[in-house]
Parts: C-alpha cells; sequence; structure tokens
C-alpha cells in the first residue's frame, strides 16, 4: 500500500523544475544505466538470460504527475512520483517472475513492493504486473527534483504481459478519449484474459517439460541402483517380447508418441514403452533425435534384464550421435554386467573424453575395475567421483572397501 501524506502545498514553477531537469538528466540516466549494467550482471549469476529496458521519465510526463498531484482535492503522496527512474525486467515464463523477486529482494532494499493485478476485479481489465521499488546505492539524488522519490522501480512480467501493457498505455493511458462503450471493454477484458491463459498455458507446458526430465533422471540414476544391488547377475536369452496391441492412430504423431512411450516408462510399463519406442524408430526423425530413441529403449530393454538388446540398441545410438556420452556409459554398463570388461572399460573412458565430468561413467569405470581386481586404477576412479560429488555415497563405500582390500 503506497503511504499517505499531505499532496503538495504549490506547483514548482515550470521554468525552473524544467532547467533543474535537464542539468541533472545525464547523471540521472549515467547512473541508471550502471543499475542497469549491475542488475544485469546479478541475474546472468543466477543464470537467467532476460531482457531489461530502462527509461528516466520525460520532462512533460514527470511534471504532468505533479500538476494531477497538485489538483487532486484528496489527500495525496507528498512526493508522487515514484516511478521517475525504472527499470522493466521482461522473461518468458509466470514462475520466473517470483524467482526474480527473491534475487531482488535479497539484493536490494525493497522499500515498497506492488501487485497490478490486485487493484482490478475479475471483471476489469488491466495488465498484470509486479512493480519492486527499491534504494538504489547510488548518490544521483543529492539535490532531488520536486516530488521524486529516492527510489528506482523495477518492473518485473512476463514477455505477454509486457505486451499487453505496451497496447494498454497506448489505447487507454495515453488517450484522451475514453471507453465507455462496454462492448469495447469487454473486448479488451477479452483479449487480456486470453493473454493470461496462454501465461498460464506456457508455463504449464514447462511445468510438464521439467517433469518429463525429472522421470529421465529418475531413470537414469535406477541403471546404476540395480547394478549397485545386483553383483552376480545371470546373463539369459530372453523370450521375443510380445507387445499390448497400441492404437495405430499413435503411429502419426510423433509428439504424442514419445510423451506416451515416456509415460510407460515411468510407469514400469517396460514392454508398453518399447513398443512405442519401436512405433517411433519407425518414423522419419533427425538422427539425434533417432539416437535418443534408442537410447530409451535399450534402457527399457534394460530394466527387462535383456542385456544383448539393450547393447544393440545403445549401439545404434552411439551410430546415429557419435557424442553422445549418455549411451556409451550405459553401454558400458550392460558391458561390465555381460563380464565384458575390456569393452566395458573402452565405453566408460569414451564417456568421459566426451564429458570429464559425468560422476556416474566414472563410478561404473570404477567398478569395472574393481571387478578386474585392478584396484589401484578403482581407487583413482572412486577419488575422482568425489572430486565431482562429495557426497556420493556408493563411491565412499566402493573406496572403503578397496582400501580395506588393499591392507
Amino acid at each position: 500500500m503506497k503511504k499517505k501524506g499531505l499532496k503538495p502545498s504549490y506547483l514548482p514553477d515550470l521554468s525552473k523544475t524544467r532547467t533543474l531537469y535537464k542539468d541533472q538528466l545525464p547523471f540521472f540516466e549515467a547512473a541508471l544505466q550502471s543499475l542497469h549494467q549491475e542488475i544485469l550482471h546479478l541475474l546472468e549469476r543466477h543464470d537467467f538470460s532476460v531482457t531489461i529496458k530502462s527509461r528516466v521519465k520525460r520532462f512533460e510526463t514527470y511534471y504532468d504527475k505533479l500538476r494531477k498531484a497538485w489538483l487532486d482535492s484528496s489527500p495525496h503522496i507528498s512526493r508522487p512520483v515514484g516511478d521517475f527512474l525504472a527499470l522493466r525486467i521482461i522473461c518468458p515464463f509466470l514462475e520466473d517472475i517470483e524467482t526474480l523477486e527473491r534475487i531482488i529482494t535479497t539484493s536490494f532494499e525493497v522499500v515498497e513492493t506492488e501487485r497490478k493485478s490486485e487493484q482490478h476485479s475479475f471483471r476489469e481489465f488491466g495488465y498484470d504486473s509486479v512493480h519492486l521499488s527499491i534504494r538504489p546505492n547510488l548518490k544521483i539524488f543529492k539535490t532531488p527534483l520536486p516530488g521524486v522519490r529516492t527510489v528506482c522501480e523495477i518492473q518485473l512480467r512476463t514477455i505477454l504481459q509486457d505486451a499487453w501493457a505496451e497496447v494498454e498505455h497506448e489505447l487507454v493511458y495515453k488517450s484522451d478519449i475514453s471507453l465507455p462503450k462496454e462492448s469495447i471493454r469487454r473486448k479488451l477484458a477479452a483479449l487480456n484474459a486470453s493473454l493470461t491463459l496462454s501465461d498460464l498455458i506456457f508455463q504449464e507446458i514447462r511445468d510438464y517439460q521439467k517433469e518429463i526430465r525429472q522421470q529421465g533422471r529418475n531413470r537414469r540414476e535406477s541403471l546404476g541402483n540395480t547394478l549397485n544391488q545386483q553383483s552376480n547377475i545371470k546373463i539369459t536369452d530372453d523370450p521375443p517380447i510380445k507387445p499390448k496391441p497400441i492404437a495405430s492412430t499413435l503411429k502419426s504423431r510423433l509428439e504424442k508418441t514419445m510423451l506416451r512411450a515416456l509415460e510407460a516408462h515411468s510407469n514400469h510399463d517396460l514392454e508398453t514403452a518399447i513398443e512405442l519406442y519401436t512405433i517411433i524408430l519407425g518414423m522419419k526423425l533427425e538422427s539425434k533425435i533417432r539416437s535418443l530413441v534408442y537410447n530409451h529403449r535399450g534402457m527399457a530393454y534394460f530394466s527387462l534384464g535383456n542385456y544383448r538388446q539393450a547393447v544393440k540398441d545403445f549401439t545404434q545410438a552411439i551410430n546415429f550421435n557419435p557424442t553422445s556420452d549418455r549411451s556409451y556409459a550405459n553401454r558400458g554398463l550392460c558391458c561390465r554386467i555381460m563380464k565384458r570388461f575390456d569393452q566395458a572399460v573402452s565405453d566408460y573412458a569414451e564417456a568421459l573424453r566426451i564429458d570429464p565430468n559425468r560422476p556416474d561413467a566414472c563410478f561404473g569405470l570404477a567398478q569395472t575395475y574393481f571387478d578386474m581386481n585392478e584396484l589401484t586404477n578403482a581407487q583413482n576412479m572412486c577419488e575422482k567421483v568425489l572430486e565431482i560429488n562429495p557426497v556420493h555415497g556408493s563411491a565412499r563405500k566402493l573406496l572403503n572397501s578397496i582400501m580395506q582390500d588393499k591392507r
């Protein structure tokens, strides 16, 4: 809520205020640019890629705000211009606004927070935005302009919120023609609702993508867990898999089929997942996408204990994408279980050549060396795992076993 006080007792002289404004404008612009860069670097350190706009309020707009405050018959803030200096941070998704607000709040002194959406009832139109008034560490207010608060306003918006705000500013805020027709107001409200819904849908899609990625990470972790739990695995030729019937309509849509396959895989319905991956592989795909699908199908075969078929799929994944360190690591895992130790060492080494900081590949290589009774090499790889991830419990446990065996 804005702080209340007495309205200005007089309107500052136009000519004198204009001269004061022109004299100080270069200092305001330089200070704002400095703050712009400071915040940009701050967000880059948090891996944020955003658009930042900055502006010093034009004199005409600034003085008009002073005049309106002076003419207002009701009590008014004594310094009505809180957005004389303003930065606008534009981000893609709704969740980004919450994160940005947290970063700004912990990095600067925030003296006021305003959420524009709270000003409108569900029947009204208007843009949504979060405005933070911060106290910048800038010595630019030694001789403040009349009515200007010693703050900088930071506006946080999504791309769609910013688009709406720009259009609304032209049609409504800057216009000297009111909108008396209810039909026009309803149309504007409908447009705003559509943009708001679009923001929600974009966020929902992003949340779903995160969920799919997390499921993928969980599946990759399960490969290592399976290996840790099974030190002696008997290799058998599995009978041919009889997949469940899948609606032929899925073949026409790659995206839908892939999502269905990932869902089946995550729910451990592996036979269905394998059939869906096979359907996808029958489609026209780019090489890297085909490699990805072979890798997923290989993980499904691995989970069923069909290591030979898993090795074939991981090999195909490598053929279609020779830089796939994940496929090399997965094939190395299978080869280690099948006691093809030389091939396992070669695959893990290649995975680490592509990405030297893969802890799963380092640990897999350590386990392989341990199985080969090459304890010094196994020790070195365990120590490398712990350099990458100091809380890797399995690596620490294996290292302890190695040190006991070497005594």
